[in-house]
């Protein structure tokens, strides 16, 4: 059975007595209430200030104590968000730095460092512990730079070395995403395919360097999420994690007041026109200025809805498109199964009737049940 858990980073993040109380009051009564018989397996996320504090060795081991008493393992971090991801405005801000960067660089190999002294949960002989993070940057018409080919086969060589001292097969979790410069199917192989080509590039990496496949992002673009899927495994991109989330889904019928409870002023939220001859029109963001350009038309926005809500008639979710075959190829893959919903906090109301713990327990029941009914 596939490890089934949901990513942290709809805690805060920033620093560890935060992310302790999370675990205390929100995740071990998760656990409880999924009848967790043996160890509960934690999509944790650090961000910079917390990466950096847990160098130091006594704040790692109250960290594994804790994990260890609680009967709590990890399939790996988040390693997008660098800085604040809550309460204040985000927005493009959430791919600072980039893998231009050496700070992106230094971050993420303090995550790998912390992620060798975390109990680790059992993924399999085909599955690594994995860190994600941004697809390399956001697209700002600038292309994938030789820097940022050089700092990826660089992760890949330190990993490399990382698992020869410790033992430990980890993997470094690139994330599509609209707007970016790996956003659909088509970017992110060609990416790789140049990657494996490069002069700094070992054949020997080639499990070191993969993907964490967010399948609302890929449904934003209008991409079947098991076609996505199968088209990415076939060309021999190594799939680290499964995020499950759905994106929000707009009709002719949708009306502005249908969309204004969902703006908000701190995440970005990529919006996809559908034209009559199945092409499609992106918008970097879903704005009140954005509403006249959408209204009476069929689109997508990247906005993570909760996986039990059907829809309104008027708004709807995309998932409809997690078929029972998709589960059944998520299911004969053996991946990590991680929900993703940072975006309760800026919920309408009436997304929020439940309390963060109900709404991770209902998501966290409806995955198991597609997984468990396919």
């Amino acid at each position: 059975m596939n490890p089934i858990t949901y990513c942290m980073n709809v805690h805060p993040g920033e620093d560890l007595p935060a992310i302790m109380k999370a675990l205390e009051t929100v995740t071990l009564p998760l656990r409880d209430a999924l009848g967790e018989d043996e160890v509960f397996p934690l999509g944790l996320r650090f961000g910079s200030q917390t990466a950096k504090a847990l160098r130091v060795p006594e704040t790692m081991r109250s960290l594994v104590s804790f994990m260890q008493r609680n009967h709590l393992t990890t399939i790996g971090i988040n390693g997008f968000p660098y800085g604040p991801f809550h309460g204040q405005t985000v927005k493009t801000r959430v791919y600072e730095p980039d893998w231009e960067s050496q700070h992106r660089v230094s971050y993420t190999r303090d995550l790998f460092y912390a992620l060798t002294r975390l109990p680790g949960a059992r993924l399999g002989n085909d599955h690594r512990l994995s860190i994600t993070t941004v697809p390399l940057a956001y697209d700002r018409g600038q292309g994938i730079s030789e820097t940022m080919y050089q700092n990826i086969c660089a992760m890949a060589l330190f990993l490399r070395k990382l698992e020869g001292f410790t033992g430990l097969r980890m993997c470094l979790a690139l994330e599509p995403e609209p707007d970016c410069l790996l956003q659909d199917t088509h970017t992110t192989v060609d990416f790789f395919e140049h990657l494996w080509q490069h002069p700094d590039w070992n054949p020997a990496y080639r499990e070191l360097i993969g993907l964490c496949f967010d399948t609302c992002h890929f449904a934003v673009n209008y991409e079947d999420p098991l076609n996505a899927l199968r088209h990415l495994v076939s060309a021999n991109v190594p799939i680290s994690r499964i995020q499950i989330s759905a994106a929000l889904e707009f009709n002719q019928y949708t009306t502005a007041a249908d969309l204004d409870p969902f703006l908000d002023s701190v995440y970005l939220h990529q919006t996809v026109r559908r034209e009559d001859d199945a092409s499609i029109t992106c918008f970097p963001d879903l704005t009140r200025d954005l509403l006249p350009e959408i209204i009476g038309r069929r689109g997508r926005i990247h906005y993570h809805v909760p996986l039990t809500w059907g829809g309104t008639g008027r708004l709807g979710s995309t998932r409809h498109a997690l078929t029972p075959a998709f589960w059944r190829y998520v299911r004969s893959g053996g991946w990590p199964v991680e929900i993703e919903t940072y975006a309760y906090f800026v919920y309408p109301d009436y997304l929020r009737s439940r309390t963060l713990s109900e709404a991770l327990l209902a998501d966290l029941n409806w995955t198991r049940e597609q997984l468990r009914n396919a």
